[in-house]
């Protein structure tokens, strides 16, 4: 299955910092393959980006991106931004119920 446009493998801080200027509501997801909570969350936002294209979704590897991660504070993972012109406006560490996801989302469009 193709990945939707909206969705981005973050693999440089240029690229995010690019990424996260948007206007749209922006999803970052800070993971790490060897994560279990991150194996269960990353579908659950790709299925979410792929309904909603007004938004889009930033994945971001820690191992790949230890400065993105360091700049951020990432101590737990999964951890979860959610950017609105360049501001974070929410957030959440681990698994949240995809409803949780989809009222932080509406909140914050």
């Amino acid at each position: 299955m193709a990945e939707a446009e909206n969705i981005i493998e973050i693999t440089s801080k240029d690229q995010f910092d690019e990424a996260v200027k948007s206007e749209k509501l922006t999803i970052v997801d800070f993971w790490a393959v060897w994560c279990g909570p991150c194996r269960v969350l990353k579908p659950l936002l790709h299925k979410i980006a792929s309904e909603h294209p007004e938004i889009q979704l930033l994945t971001v590897d820690v191992d790949a991106n230890q400065e993105l991660a360091a700049q951020y504070n990432i101590n737990s993972i999964p951890a979860v931004f959610f950017f609105k012109n360049w501001e974070i406006v929410d957030n959440f560490v681990g698994v949240l119920p995809e409803n949780e996801i989809l009222d932080k989302i509406e909140a914050n469009k």
